[in-house]
C-alpha cells in the first residue's frame, strides 16, 4: 500500500463528476459521503454517495441535512460505512487555487476525527481533488492511492451470529421513550453477560444465553396493578466485518452490532415518539426484520417493515 488513504477509482470519479455536474447546473457547492472501511488507521474508500438534502447550500458553502447522513450510516454493518466526507469549491475559474481546506472545513474535520481517527476530507473543484486528515490537531494533506478495486473480503473478515433473546420487565408507569431506555439497559446487560462465555470459531460467534426460541421481532406492553409489563422478543442474525483477527475485537464488534440492531428495530418498528400509552390496556408492535445482504461494493443492511404493524387496545 502506497499511502494512508486508499480510494477505489470508481469512487474517485463519482465524486469528481458529482461536483462538476452540480457546478454546471447551479454553480453551488456539492457535498457527499465517502463509504468504505478502515484497516488500522488507513481509510479505504470504495464508494461516494452525493447528498440530496441540504440545510444550506450556496456557492461558497453548504451544510448537508444531518438526517440524511444518519439514515445512510445505519444502512451498513459494523466497521463498514462512512469513512469521510467530500465537498466542492465550484469557483475554479475565479482563482488559481480553488482547492484548499478552509477554516470551516478544518472545524468539520476536527469534529469528525474526534469520533474516528483519520476520518477523510476530500476537496474537489470537479476536475481534480485533494485529501486531508487530521494530524496534531491540524488538517494535513495526504496523497491517496487510487486503486481499481478494493474488495471488502480481501481486507475484512466477516463474522456472523444468530441470537433470539427475550426480555421481560416490570416497570413503574413510563412513557414509550422511557420503556425503550429501560429495554436498552436490559439488552446491554444481557449482552455483557453473554460475552463472558462467548466463543469465536471459523467466522461464527456463539453467544450463550441468548436463545429464547423467538421467531419474530415483537414488543408487548400490558399495564397491570399500576405497573407496565414489558416483553421484547427478538430474532437477529447480525454480521460484522473486522480487520483485526483477535477474538476480543470480534466480540466487541458483535456486541455493539446486536445492541445497534435491537435499538434500530425498536425505534423503527415502535416509533416511541408517536406512541401515547395513556389509557392503553394492551399494546403490541411487530418490529419488522433486519438482514445483512452481500451487495457490491459494500454489504448493506436491509430493513423490511412488518405486514401488520401495531395493535393498540384502550380501556373501555
Amino acid at each position: 500500500m502506497s499511502g494512508p488513504a486508499h480510494i477505489r477509482r470508481a469512487a474517485w470519479r463519482a465524486l469528481l463528476h458529482h461536483a462538476a455536474d452540480v457546478a454546471r447546473a447551479s454553480r453551488l457547492e456539492a457535498i457527499g459521503w465517502l463509504l468504505g472501511f478502515f484497516v488500522g488507521d488507513e481509510p479505504h474508500v470504495v464508494d461516494a454517495v452525493p447528498a440530496t438534502r441540504y440545510k444550506h447550500q450556496s456557492r461558497y458553502g453548504a451544510v448537508a441535512d444531518p438526517r440524511e447522513e444518519a439514515d445512510l450510516a445505519v444502512q451498513y454493518p459494523r466497521n463498514v460505512g462512512i469513512v469521510g466526507i467530500y465537498h466542492s469549491h465550484p469557483f475554479r475559474n475565479e482563482t488559481r487555487h480553488a482547492i484548499f481546506h478552509s477554516a470551516t472545513d478544518d472545524e468539520t474535520l476536527k469534529s469528525r476525527a474526534s469520533l474516528r481517527e483519520n476520518y477523510l476530507s476530500v476537496v474537489t473543484d470537479g476536475h481534480s481533488a485533494e485529501c486531508f486528515v487530521l494530524r496534531g490537531g491540524r488538517p494535513a494533506e495526504v496523497s491517496p492511492s487510487i486503486e481499481e478495486d478494493l474488495p471488502v473480503a480481501e481486507h475484512l473478515r466477516k463474522y456472523v451470529a444468530s441470537v433470539s433473546p427475550a426480555f421481560s420487565l416490570s416497570l413503574a408507569r413510563a412513557d414509550a421513550a422511557g420503556i425503550v431506555a429501560a429495554l436498552e439497559r436490559a439488552v446491554s446487560a444481557d449482552l455483557d453477560r453473554a460475552l463472558r462465555k462467548a466463543s469465536v470459531s471459523k467466522g461464527l460467534v456463539a453467544l450463550a444465553g441468548l436463545d429464547s426460541g423467538a421467531t419474530r421481532n415483537r414488543l408487548l406492553i400490558a399495564p397491570s396493578d399500576g405497573r407496565q409489563g414489558v416483553r421484547l422478543s427478538l430474532r437477529i442474525e447480525p454480521a460484522v466485518f473486522v480487520a483485526e483477527r483477535d477474538d476480543e475485537s470480534v466480540l466487541r464488534a458483535m456486541r455493539n452490532e446486536i445492541l445497534d440492531d435491537a435499538l434500530f428495530l425498536l425505534w423503527r418498528g415502535f416509533d416511541a415518539a408517536a406512541v401515547d400509552l395513556a389509557g392503553v390496556s394492551r399494546f403490541e408492535a411487530n418490529l419488522g426484520t433486519l438482514r445483512v445482504q452481500e451487495t457490491r461494493p459494500l454489504p448493506r443492511k436491509v430493513y423490511r417493515p412488518p405486514e401488520r404493524g401495531t395493535v393498540l387496545r384502550r380501556r373501555a
